[in-house]
């Protein structure tokens, strides 16, 4: 895919569900940030989203753009690494499919699905 870096305009965290144990020993699951990464949003006609994709399909479904890392790729089969955007769309995301570009500064499309626990999941810190 061919995209432009001014395209890349929003930073969102790459992040990796592990586990915390607190001092009364119980665990509780927070999201560990791996790294950030420029992002921006593709937009697809309505005849192309029909097309390509069933209605419930859309639901709660995030298209983005964002420079080639492998970890996207590893994120495509393994549900403990969410994706957080920034507003307006704050939620916990997982990689629903993607589109890797291995070419040399490729860019991949990538749809994130919203978690079940969407923006009321652990951002990793615990205040308690």
């Amino acid at each position: 895919m061919k995209a432009n870096l001014n395209e890349l305009r929003y930073k969102a965290t790459l992040n990796k569900l592990g586990y915390k144990t607190l001092a009364n020993y119980n665990t509780i699951p927070v999201n560990t940030p791996l790294f950030d990464f420029w992002f921006g949003y593709y937009k697809q006609s309505l005849s192309q989203s029909v097309s390509s994709n069933a209605f419930d399909y859309l639901k709660d479904k995030v298209t983005i753009i964002a420079r080639h890392d492998d970890h996207f790729v590893t994120a495509l089969s393994d549900t403990s690494y969410t994706i957080t955007l920034p507003k307006p769309n704050d939620k916990t995301y997982n990689v629903a499919s993607v589109n890797p570009d291995y070419s040399l500064n490729g860019y991949d499309t990538i749809v994130l699905s919203a978690t079940a626990a969407g923006s009321s999941g652990s951002s990793g810190s615990y205040d308690g």
